[in-house]
């Protein structure tokens, strides 16, 4: 039986770029594929179109929950174009037999670079620079950065992403210090990184970064409870996921004159529905408005930078992605497995 595969969630040079690599490496070996390309993703409210899709090549806006798998019999092979997985119920996924694989390395170092641009954009008062710019008004006023040698830089997961990040956070003199389940001898080796628990982390960084995947034990992981150790003075920037970030808890820190290092999010709660305009018509659930609404209310303070999940959005990073989405393909079609089996957190 001929493979059918659809690509969701891409746009026109996506399309081109895939076929043309598709036609080059993989349909002189497997000649009766059937691929199709759709701008929309992959959700309940479509799954039923899809029914004879055997390998789905999903991105960020897909939710592949149980009624979506239901409506897929057909379904075997599921590639994620993230490095993250959480829009995925990889459970339910084992159960049934379908394999789950994402993209872990093709980010890794355009990720750290966009965490640093946005250390750098709080430490020199970006975004008010350019708010006054825009005014015509060349005051130096509420304008006094920082200098970031010597300060010290906390980093919440020390992966592919954490670790580039160590590196840079060094390479200009920062004290690096780190929370990780599994510290890296190499990290520490190379740039000197110190592991702590992540109270002490809370408690000493200048600045904190988040780089953890998301999964039950990172849900709100700054949270309440521990937000209250953060120096007065301290930045936090979050480019892992949403929801590893309480924004109650950022509100509550902003509100009592914490953070006034600033907080810099390229991820946020509730950000699928101000990222896609789509999720406006479906049957949104209350508690997920209520987040969007809660990281909207984060705009009004002057020190808060937001940009739209564009960390890992590079010329180099998306030529990496779909020579790796390819390459996984041809791996799956030719030896019925995939080469990077994403385990549940659960």
């Amino acid at each position: 039986m001929a493979e059918k595969i659809v690509f969701f969630e891409t746009k026109d040079w996506e399309k081109e770029k895939f076929m043309g690599i598709i036609k080059r490496k993989i349909t002189h070996e497997f000649p009766d594929l059937e691929v199709e390309f759709v701008a929309s993703p992959l959700r309940e409210s479509n799954a039923s179109n899809y029914k004879d899709v055997t390998i789905a090549v999903i991105y960020l806006n897909s939710l592949i929950n149980e009624a979506v798998i239901n409506a897929l019999p057909s379904l075997k092979f599921i590639i994620t174009r993230t490095t993250g997985a959480d829009h995925i119920d990889t459970l339910c996924c084992k159960k049934r037999g379908i394999e789950v694989s994402n993209a872990p390395f093709y980010a890794s170092v355009t990720v750290a670079e966009h965490t640093f641009a946005l250390i750098l954009a709080l430490a020199r008062r970006l975004k008010k620079n350019f708010e006054k710019m825009a005014l015509f008004d060349f005051t130096r006023e509420g304008l006094m950065g920082l200098d970031l040698y010597g300060k010290t830089l906390g980093v919440i997961g020390t992966g592919n992403i954490g670790g580039h990040l160590c590196r840079i956070g060094f390479g200009i003199g920062m004290k690096v210090l780190a929370y990780d389940i599994n510290p890296s001898s190499e990290l520490i080796e190379k740039y000197q990184v110190n592991y702590v628990t992540l109270d002490t982390l809370l408690q000493e960084a200048d600045i904190i970064t988040l780089m953890v995947p998301y999964n039950p034990r990172t849900h709100h992981l700054i949270n309440m409870n521990n937000i209250k150790l953060i120096k007065e003075e301290a930045m936090l920037i979050n480019t892992a996921r949403g929801p590893v970030v309480d924004t109650h808890a950022l509100i509550w820190a902003l509100e009592k004159g914490k953070l006034k290092g600033g907080v810099a999010l390229d991820v946020f709660e509730g950000e699928r529905v101000l990222l896609d305009e789509s999720y406006l018509k479906e049957n949104l659930p209350a508690e997920v408005a209520q987040k969007a609404l809660l990281t909207l209310h984060l705009l009004k303070y002057e020190k808060v930078i937001l940009t739209p999940h564009i960390a890992y959005y590079t010329e180099e990073a998306m030529e990496r992605l779909i020579e790796w989405v390819i390459e996984d393909l041809r791996h799956y079609l030719k030896y019925k497995t995939s080469r990077v089996h994403f385990e549940s957190y659960f």
